[in-house]
């Protein structure tokens, strides 16, 4: 059974509003927002020029009392004091806010752009998928803005697909008027909120909706086209139990544990994460996992478990940029192709973008995700990992 929920937790005596989803009521996705921290990503503003910084080649925009940096803004392309942007990735430590000129509205299956009416396609969406999704495009006239399908619209109904296709088209009508018309410095336009979002983006759609939070739980009584079984009736409000959701997934104590350098695997193995300025490093160690009769074959099987292990905590973390793991050695060709394949599977189903880039000889395996929140770490306010000797995790 598959649960999503969204509730209120309290992690060192701050409160923040947390969104999760168990599969089997094993923790898989988890965002949180401190209650005065929300995130600005996917909002448009329509901004002005504050200052040029010729030497990176870009400008700063604000936007009422706030700031973004704009890259590869060209002087003379557009009216200085009105420009619209949208926030791609929060602020961070010294860094201000990113943004772009490139606005683009998402939906569950569908992300609408400005262009020439041109068609793309998610790269992990199969080439039948491709087919089958453009041959149900074809009538649909993109006069003006451009459409890209994405990974969810695989298996969807063409219907559902085309209806949301034709209600991001009118909100980018209406975006292009308030552009227009509004005043600089406005909010023209805001996305839902994260936990929202965070349903539709769901690769693995759950089964029950659940929120002790009243105002809520209404809102996820409209979402129920996102779980599995849409015509189900779901008990969304927990406000009268004694328990509140977070107790009862105790998802403080999972949020800890995603604050920890060490993480034990079922095996007796455990991995090490450490984040450095340059990169996170993932170390894979064999621990008190027992070595069976074959060393090769025990550390295969240490390594995919480890590979899943890994995957799950770079999504619940939300780590992002250059992740290097360190795998125990396999000297078998084969294993360590199945390896890669094993990883790259598994990271189809992350919501952002990661690439499983390759397994050096070294036994180190590449990757790179797509950064555009902030870590876990960060929005709890911890600047480093809890060490310690994972025998006393």
């Amino acid at each position: 059974m598959n649960d999503y929920i969204v509730t209120e937790i309290e992690f060192d005596e701050k409160k923040y509003l947390a969104a999760a989803f168990l599969e089997d009521m094993r923790l898989s996705m988890l965002k949180l927002t401190a209650r005065d921290d929300e995130s600005l990503i996917g909002r448009i503003y329509l901004g002005h020029i504050d200052s040029y910084a010729d030497n990176i080649g870009g400008a700063f925009v604000s936007f009422g009392k706030d700031k973004c940096f704009l890259s590869k803004y060209k002087k003379g392309s557009c009216d200085p004091g009105r420009i619209p942007v949208q926030i791609i990735r929060d602020a961070s430590g010294k860094k201000v806010a990113a943004a772009t000129m490139k606005l683009k509205l998402s939906g569950r299956y569908a992300v609408v752009s400005e262009g020439d009416g041109s068609l793309s396609f998610s790269r992990k969406l199969p080439g039948e998928q491709k087919d089958l999704l453009r041959k149900w495009m074809r009538d649909v006239d993109r006069t003006g803005y451009s459409v890209l399908l994405r990974t969810n619209s695989a298996g969807a109904e063409k219907a559902d697909i085309l209806r949301e296709v034709e209600e991001l088209k009118e909100r980018w009508q209406k975006l292009m008027h308030d552009i227009a018309y509004a005043k600089a410095g406005s909010l023209l336009y805001r996305p839902d909120p994260f936990y929202i979002e965070m349903l539709r983006d769901l690769t693995v759609k759950p089964d029950r909706l659940y929120s002790d939070i009243p105002r809520i739980a209404e809102e996820l009584l409209s979402c129920r086209s996102y779980c599995r079984d849409p015509d189900l009736e779901y008990d969304t409000y927990y406000g009268k139990k004694t328990l509140s959701l977070g107790a009862v997934y105790n998802l403080t104590q999972e949020v800890r544990r995603l604050t920890a350098k060490n993480v034990w695997l079922r095996s007796g193995a455990y991995l090490v994460i450490e984040k450095t300025e340059a990169f996170t490093s993932v170390d894979v160690n064999t621990g008190k996992c027992e070595r069976g009769r074959h060393a090769s074959e025990t550390y295969r099987r240490i390594n995919h478990e480890a590979a899943e292990e890994v995957i799950r905590q770079i999504i619940l973390r939300n780590l992002s940029g250059m992740i290097l793991v360190d795998f125990i050695n396999m000297e078998n060709p084969d294993h360590q192709e199945e390896l890669v394949n094993v990883a790259k599977k598994l990271a189809r189903r992350d919501p952002l973008r990661m690439e499983i880039i390759d397994l050096t000889p070294l036994g180190i395996m590449e990757i790179i995700r797509q950064k555009t929140e902030r870590p876990l770490s960060e929005i709890l306010g911890i600047t480093r990992t809890i060490s310690g000797d994972p025998a006393e995790q």
